[in-house]
């Protein structure tokens, strides 16, 4: 029974308790002392009986817990944080060693990521006995089978058979060289396929990220895309949640992919209602109403409708999240979508929960407070830009918070007078929430939210009197959290403090949806201030020497290595001095003082005729450090330790180690993800020997090493395995417009890899 500092008090004799209460209460406050500690004592015994389960004990138990039943620890990964599941697990591992449904558990235990087993010596061609006939297992392909068709490609569900592979399946034995150039996948898997002690084991790299109940971007009256931008982008299927372990094999339905046109037309049920959704004019669609079309752009100079969609139906393509209505049903004033895209970490703008962040971070971790509160969209405040015209009222030193709910579209021109002002020692938040039904009017979640701003951003600071002793006033502090803006933000005016977290600033400023690149800054700094990002993804940045910026966890991207991510105002000269960590910067960098860059990828290179030196140049080189990065050719840095390649001046060493990606295309779901043909040096060369790059915290390198590991420790024997990762190949690159004969197709700041093909003319081939 607990004991409270009421009933330990109330233990005492009456007359000890009067003359308490005359003297003050001495000896009720040594109870209440008393009683705390005999929570902690009580706690402590309760938690001595937890520790004795594995599904209940602290994560420092659990060692032992796996010493007592011989397991053995592998690396320990954000995904799962500890190894509980596989402890717990490992006597069913044991009782089913050796099965495809055992493997199918470890592979998913220890990488904390959905995986699929595959014995591929069931599809080997054989010749059949007619003692034993397979009518299924057939040599050649039914062209008339599309479900087979569409899985030609996919490695994990293609049900064709094949002729024998007498290659291994498991990665060959080879000399290691330090740094390894060789390509990842030859760490992972074979060469070889189908053969007859093959197993390929299967795991995805991207998760679903579920946006609900959110407007669709609208093309015209009967054409939407699902995209809060308007960009093409494929739609993935949400797996049911996890059954008991060992329950059965996994599905197409139980991993998360992007949905092909061939599934969603045949069986639309599978997927509508559990990975998307429609409402127009309030009244959610049925599936009855929905079919699968090619709703891809036609070569037609008028720009016509997408398809022709039969009478009554609604088309949806899902590989391009696009959406068309038949010319028979009235145009919809309003269509809302439910969907899940696919990305392989918490990055950017998008739903997933930050509190963590919000909830230790002033305004927002005290919301009452707040000096101002305003949620957009409500009564008083009907748009983004009567908030912050009242927020501009408020006096210096005050705190605000404006929250924009959900997945709301904002069209904003706060620039010039409208622009907000920032005075000194004054904190405003701008963020994205969820607001609650209960628990007040300023009750806020700050989970399955990213509202997006289209249009341009300035933030003014307004500078104080000096304060009587001489030292300046506080600069003005701003945090941006959770949004995505589709235009620049400019930061001017008297120094301040930008806190930019969990954000995207839209690579090309809104243009990236016709496929050209776009160079222009997406963040300009022109005033001493200081600029943090974490956590986001941001179009190039332009800082004036006079401030200071650091990145961490983002994704810094001029859309071509040859254009500019990171220089000063005028796009030129150096830019302000930058600290960077666990991030990826595609484009040319040139900073005054590179203070840090640690497990950071450098992807940028000079164009034909460029007038910098090199891709990352740094004015001052005597102080600051550069470890564990990959760097362009011929970088200007500071003293250099682990960096690859080993030797920049070597142009052969530089294309050996070079990065490669899935893609650079933003809005697809490998976006700056590191591909099969990466160097396993990179792959490997973070300083806790994860990957470099953006992708560093959610530790991949540890989960497929996991997977390698415990792979032999289970297979039967004889057999062998290899693993494979989805997505692992590059994507190809979108074609240029064509070029006239009058004028060359626009370039991409100077990318020397086509510059010859864009002369025009005729004889153009030959100069």
């Amino acid at each position: 029974m607990s004991l409270d500092a009421k009933t330990l008090f109330a233990l005492l004799p009456a007359v000890y308790r009067t003359r308490d209460a005359l003297a003050g209460g001495p000896l009720q406050a040594l109870m209440n002392i008393a009683a705390s500690q005999f929570d902690v004592v009580e706690e402590n015994i309760e938690q001595l009986y937890d520790d004795q389960f594995i599904e209940t004990c602290m994560p420092w138990v659990i060692p032992y817990i796996g010493d007592l039943i011989g397991y053995n620890s592998i690396y320990q990964t954000a995904a799962g944080l500890d190894s509980r599941a596989e402890v717990a697990n490992t006597i069913g591992y044991r009782r089913r060693k050796g099965t495809p449904v055992c493997l199918q558990q470890v592979a998913g235990d220890v990488s904390g990521r959905p995986a699929i087993v595959v014995e591929e010596f069931r599809r080997i061609v054989t010749t059949q006995s007619m003692r034993l006939p397979r009518p299924h297992h057939v040599a050649c392909l039914d062209l008339r089978r599309n479900d087979v068709l569409d899985t030609l490609n996919d490695t994990a569900f293609d049900r064709s058979n094949r002729t024998l592979d007498v290659r291994r399946i498991a990665p060959r034995v080879r000399e290691v060289a330090l740094p390894d150039p060789a390509p990842l996948d030859i760490g992972l898997h074979g060469p070889g396929r189908i053969n007859v002690p093959d197993v390929a084991v299967h795991l995805w790299r991207c998760q679903p990220w579920w946006i609900g109940d959110a407007p669709a971007f609208v093309v015209d009256a009967r054409r939407f895309r699902f995209s809060p931008i308007g960009l093409d982008m494929p739609l993935f299927s949400v797996p049911p949640a996890s059954g008991a372990p060992f329950s059965r094999m996994h599905t197409r339905l139980d991993v998360p992919q992007p949905i092909r046109r061939g599934e969603f037309r045949r069986q639309p049920a599978r997927f509508y209602g559990a990975s998307l959704a429609l409402v127009a004019d309030g009244v959610a669609v049925p599936v009855t109403q929905i079919c699968c079309a090619n709703l891809a752009d036609r070569q037609s100079a008028t720009g016509g409708p997408w398809c022709v969609v039969p009478p009554g139906k609604i088309a949806i393509d899902p590989e391009l999240g696009r959406i068309q209505f038949a010319a028979d049903l009235p145009a919809p004033a309003s269509v809302r979508v439910s969907y899940a895209y696919g990305f392989a970490a918490a990055l950017g703008g998008g739903p997933y929960d930050r509190s963590a962040t919000l909830d230790a971070q002033a305004p927002t971790a005290n919301l009452a407070a707040a000096d101002f509160y305003a949620l957009v969209g409500t009564s008083p405040f009907p748009d983004l830009a009567s908030a912050v015209a009242q927020w501009n009222a408020q006096p210096p030193g005050s705190t605000g918070v404006i929250v924009l709910p959900r997945y709301e579209r904002h069209v904003i021109d706060l620039t010039g007078p409208n622009a907000i002002a920032l005075p000194s020692a004054s904190v405003l938040a701008v963020v994205s929430a969820t607001p609650l039904a209960q628990g007040g009017p300023r009750a806020l979640e700050w989970d399955e939210a990213c509202a997006t701003l289209s249009g341009n951003l300035d933030i003014n600071g307004l500078a104080a009197p000096p304060l009587p002793n001489g030292d300046p006033a506080a600069a003005g502090q701003l945090v941006i959290n959770g949004v995505l803006i589709e235009g620049q933000l400019t930061l001017g005016g008297a120094p301040l403090t930008a806190q930019l977290s969990d954000c995207t600033f839209l690579p090309g400023l809104g243009a990236a949806g016709d496929g050209l690149s776009q160079c222009e800054p997406g963040i300009v700094l022109t005033n001493d201030t200081t600029l943090c990002l974490a956590r986001c993804i941001s179009g190039p940045i332009a800082a004036s020497t006079a401030g200071s910026v650091r990145v961490s966890e983002s994704i810094v991207d001029a859309n071509s290595p040859c254009c500019v991510a990171y220089a000063g105002a005028d796009g030129y000269s150096a830019g302000a001095d930058l600290h960077i960590e666990d991030s990826t910067v595609i484009g040319k960098v040139r900073t005054r003082t590179l203070t840090l860059a640690s497990n950071t990828i450098f992807f940028g290179r000079t164009g034909r005729h460029d007038p910098w030196p090199a891709a990352l140049w740094c004015s001052r080189r005597q102080t600051g450090c550069v470890r564990f990065c990959s760097l362009p050719q011929n970088a200007i840095t500071p003293r250099r330790y682990e960096c690859l390649p080993p030797d920049l001046a070597d142009p052969a060493s530089v294309a050996r180690f070079a990065p490669s990606f899935v893609t650079l295309r933003y809005g697809r779901p490998g976006y700056a993800l590191l591909s099969g043909d990466v160097p396993l040096a990179i792959w490997q060369g973070a300083d806790n020997g994860s990957q470099i790059g953006v992708y560093y915290g959610i530790q991949e390198t540890e989960a497929v090493s996991n997977v390698q590991i415990r792979l032999p420790e289970y297979l039967p024997v004889l057999l062998e395995g290899g693993v494979f990762v989805h997505p692992a190949r590059p994507e190809p690159r979108p074609a240029p417009p064509p070029a006239s004969y009058y004028g060359a197709r626009p370039s991409c700041c100077g990318d020397e890899d086509d510059a010859d093909a864009w002369l025009p003319g005729i004889g153009a081939g030959l100069l």
